[in-house]
Order: C-alpha cells, then structure tokens, then sequence
C-alpha cells in the first residue's frame, strides 16, 4: 500500500537495511524505464540512524551507500538521504523491510557493515547494468554470453550492490546480483506491506513486494 509523505516527518521511521528507490528523468534513466518496464530506474540502502552522523549543519540525517553516477564522482560513495531527496530530479520511494528481514540484518549486522564499507570508493560499472536490464539471449544456450551477467565484484551497479548487500544481511541467499535490476530489487517479497513516496506524484511501484528472490539471476 503507497501513501505519500515528506521526508523529514518520516525519517525517524527509517532503518538501516531499507531501501530508497529512485524514478529519473534522465536519459539514462529514460532508457532504463524502458527496457525494464518499471518506475524505479535506481536503488540505494540505508546504512546508519540519524542518531549516527550529522551534516555539516548540525542536522541529524540518515546516510545510505550508493553506486552511482553524481556531481563529477563515480562509483560507490556514501550520500545524505536529505540532500539525494532534496535535489533528486525524479520520484523517491522508501521502502521499509519487514519484521523478519530486520531481524535478519540484526543477526547478521557486522557482516553487511564491513562488507559495504570495503566496497566503498570501487568503480561504477554501467555495463552490467545493461546486461542485466536486457535479458533477450540469457537462456539461449550459445549467444546467453551476449545479455546475461556473470557474478563479477569488483565494479558495481546499483541494484548490484543493494542485492549482495542483503544478501551479506541475510535477507536474500542464493541470488546472482548482477542480474538484479533496480525494479527486481522493488520486487522482491522483503519489505512491509506500506511502502512511502517521499518525492513526486503519487505513483505506486509495479509488482512491488510480489517476488521470492531464492535463486533470482541464476541460470537454470
């Protein structure tokens, strides 16, 4: 169920382990839409409280780990929710897990904690984002080679990385993250029920919460 609220009247709400999905309006994010079929063209994971850090102003906000494209930086890099809201061109969601998934994450808490800070400052890899977005040949015995993304970690994407982020949480297993998509991520059956559009028109997300992600980008 979507309802639509400010950020900063819900940000107390918002946990380490949920995610925020993007909608642009960029080219880029033009082409994604189209050869995915859905709103979401990007995703990034909350890391931290507000309790944790501070902006520059004193302001409590959340931070969450990217890897993205942004103000003359690529790769993986840590940004204020707050301003990545503030100055996004597009729809925002937040996408709250559910009770189980969070007591995943608790349980596995110092796994995804180093295993995204080790990623941080690696490359942004927009390729596999293609591959991972066109999925013609992957089943095709000889030409799957052409679309279909091998696990490969030393670069990443967005969803890439969100999913090997849960899967190092405990809320995913067995899942090929580089054929994980921003609208698969949206997709898979991890989050609560209300999920909340922080930027744009309203605009509820296809699919949202439908999908066990067991397996998911595997070929076979």
């Amino acid at each position: 169920m979507l309802s639509q609220q400010h950020y900063h009247d819900i940000k107390h709400l918002i946990a380490p382990g949920d995610i925020i999905a993007f909608g642009g309006t960029s080219l880029f994010s033009r082409w994604t839409k189209f050869t995915t079929r859905a709103q979401v063209t990007h995703t990034a994971l909350v890391v931290d409280t507000p309790a944790i850090h501070s902006t520059e102003q004193g302001r409590h906000d959340l931070t969450m780990i990217e890897a993205t494209s942004i103000k003359g930086k690529k790769g993986v890099m840590y940004n204020y929710v707050s301003e990545r809201v503030k100055h996004y061109q597009g729809d925002v969601w937040w996408l709250p897990l559910h009770n189980n998934a969070k007591a995943q994450l608790q349980d596995n808490w110092q796994h995804f904690h180093d295993f995204l800070h080790q990623q941080h400052g690696k490359g942004y890899d927009v390729w596999q984002l293609f591959g991972a977005a066109i999925d013609v040949f992957d089943d095709h015995r000889w030409f799957n080679w052409l679309t279909y993304n091998r696990k490969k970690l030393n670069q990443w994407f967005c969803s890439e990385l969100v999913a090997e982020g849960l899967r190092y949480a405990g809320i995913v297993s067995d899942v090929n993250p580089s054929e994980t998509t921003p609208k698969d991520i949206c997709q898979f059956d991890i989050f609560a029920p209300q999920y909340v559009q922080l930027k744009g028109r309203p605009k509820k997300i296809k699919g949202y919460n439908s999908i066990n992600p067991l397996g998911w980008g595997n070929l076979g």
